[in-house]
Parts: structure tokens; C-alpha cells; sequence
């Protein structure tokens, strides 16, 4: 009903009376009191006149579900959205919702994270309503080898969405990070459900530093208000990284993974460095040459061979 109202409020050039909308969703006048009165609670800027009716005056950056699907038009993404004021990992609260058969596009958004997670192992810091922090559910036809792919494809999602919304040009640390003056905005990490050869289901969590100050970050970060020295809206970076996040997906699944691996060359932060990669398993030093069909990174090593790796920590050295 909140958000029935909240519709009518935002539909309307001004003033709307009580008795229309009551006429409209079957409510009484005391009902529709009672619910304006939840929504002031919850943020919403709303003033009532006699003979006039209630006028919504400003919005909450809250990522409410209502405010992300008004005028989100997208086919998929978002359809239906999961809001916690606080949570231990959007990730693994989408996770639990594949597990339960939740459609393809199903997000999952929170105000606040107390054990975000980010890559290899490493926690993800979640200052209340200052950052994004979201998973999205999808259910691609893929083997699990090309699960990559997908973590490539949400990067440069949201690397434009960002640029389109804020203006920084975050470029892309292989395989999925997004860092403006090398220090980190966005971290992006993909987990899977699957069998030996087809993916049930994924889930792709995106943490992005919005509006937080220096110091509220790990040195080593940053944030679209400390490049900018402004405040944007959580709610129109979520809606757009949504639609731009559709329209690569849609297209990987009508073209392939070709023109992704294109645009995500020219966002790279990496290609043509020299670096050293680490996993659990050895360290290399090489340049970075080239994104294979995969989504792996080919490495000249300085023996001069060429090798190709799916996962490690990245460390440009030049």
C-alpha cells in the first residue's frame, strides 16, 4: 500500500487529495493518514494542506524497492527486489533466495553490510547509507567454465553506469575491480550454484563507495564523493547500473562474449602493465598482454612465456 501511495504522490504535479486516493485504492481517509505518517517516518518529505491534499516534496536516497523500480524500464533486472535495513551479505541473502528458486534479475540491496565479503576472502566495509551494496540473481545458460565472463560483463556495467551518473572514469583492475587514482571504488565478486556442466544459478555482488568520506574508508579506497566533492543518489546509480547491466547481458546472449571483451579493454587498467599475480599457488611477473575468449588474462612472464590465468590478486609494478 506504502508503495500504491507513494505512486500517486510522485504522479501528481501537485497537490492529490485525500479523497482521491482514497476513492482509488479502496482506503479509508484514517488508512491513507496512517500510511503518510509511515512514510515521513521512513524519510518522505510530505506536507498536508486543508482542501488541498498532500504534496511529496522530497525522497529519501534509500534504496527502497519503489524508488528503484519508478521508471526503471528494464525487461529483467529488478523486477523484483529483496531491501534490508541491515544485513550480514546481500550475497548471501541472494544466495538463499537462488537456492529457493528466486527468478533471473531478483536483487537483493542493503542499507548496511556487517560481514560483507569481497574477493579472495577479504571483507568488504559498508558504512550505513553511504555505499551500494547489492547482488543480482541470474540464471544464464553456461557451463561453469564461462562464469567469468559474467564477472567481466558486470565491470564494465558498472563502470559506465558510474561515468553516466557521476562523470569518474573508473577503469577496470583485472578481473573485476574499478579504481579511480589506483585506489579502489568498486568491488565486484561472482559465486555460483552449479552442477559438472551447466550453472543453476549466480549471483553477482557489487560494492561501490557512494558517499562515504575518507574517513569512513580503508586507506587504500576512495569514493565517488571524495573524487567529486558531491553527493549523489544511491537510488539513480542502482537504476542505471540495472539498466546497463541488462543491456550487456541481453547482448552476451544474443552476440557472445566478443563485444564484451572489446569494451572491457577499453576500460582496462591493466592491459600493457607490467604486474605480479598471485594465487594460492605460485606468483608470476609479467606484462599483461592480452583478455582471452575465457575472460582470462594472458601474461608474458619475463622468461618470455605466455601464461594464462583465471583468478589471483592483481599488483601493478609499472
Amino acid at each position: 500500500m506504502l508503495d500504491k501511495i507513494i505512486h500517486f504522490l510522485k504522479s501528481s504535479d501537485g497537490y492529490i487529495s485525500g479523497e482521491e486516493i482514497s476513492e482509488a485504492l479502496n482506503i479509508s481517509r484514517a488508512g491513507i493518514w496512517k500510511h503518510i505518517q509511515e512514510l515521513r517516518a521512513a524519510g518522505y518529505d510530505i506536507v498536508a494542506v486543508p482542501h488541498l491534499g498532500y504534496q511529496l516534496v522530497s525522497s529519501p536516497d534509500k534504496l527502497f524497492p519503489h524508488e528503484i523500480k519508478c521508471h526503471l524500464h528494464t525487461k529483467v533486472m529488478g523486477k523484483k527486489i529483496f531491501y534490508f535495513d541491515a544485513v550480514n551479505s546481500t550475497m548471501d541473502e541472494a544466495f538463499r533466495l537462488g537456492m529457493e528458486g528466486l527468478e533471473e534479475g531478483t536483487v537483493v540491496c542493503a542499507e548496511s553490510q556487517s560481514k560483507g565479503r569481497g574477493r579472495l576472502g577479504r571483507s568488504w566495509t559498508s558504512p550505513k547509507g553511504k555505499g551500494i551494496y547489492m547482488s543480482v540473481i541470474l540464471r544464464p545458460r553456461l557451463s561453469p567454465a564461462g562464469v567469468s565472463q559474467l564477472t567481466l560483463l558486470a565491470a564494465v556495467a558498472v563502470a559506465e553506469a558510474i561515468q553516466k551518473i557521476s562523470g569518474v572514469a573508473a577503469q577496470i583492475k583485472w578481473p573485476n575491480d574499478l579504481l579511480v587514482h589506483n585506489k579502489k571504488l568498486v568491488g565486484i565478486l561472482t559465486e555460483m550454484n552449479a552442477e559438472t556442466d551447466r550453472v543453476k544459478f549466480i549471483v553477482v555482488g557489487i560494492g561501490i563507495n557512494v558517499n562515504a568520506s575518507a574517513s569512513q574508508l580503508p586507506p587504500h579506497a576512495t569514493s565517488l564523493k571524495n573524487e567529486t566533492l558531491q553527493n549523489f543518489s544511491r537510488v539513480e546509480l542502482v537504476q542505471e547500473i540495472l539498466r546497463i547491466f541488462e543491456h550487456w547481458y541481453l547482448r552476451f546472449q544474443g552476440e557472445g562474449f566478443a563485444p564484451v571483451i572489446t569494451r572491457w579493454k577499453e576500460l582496462s587498467l591493466t592491459l600493457g602493465k607490467h604486474i605480479r599475480i598471485s594465487d594460492p599457488h605460485q606468483t608470476i611477473e609479467g606484462k599483461a598482454i592480452d583478455i582471452d575468449a575465457d575472460g582470462g588474462l594472458l601474461i608474458r612472464s619475463d622468461t618470455g612465456i605466455v601464461i594464462k590465468k583465471m583468478s589471483g590478486d592483481v599488483v601493478q609494478i609499472t
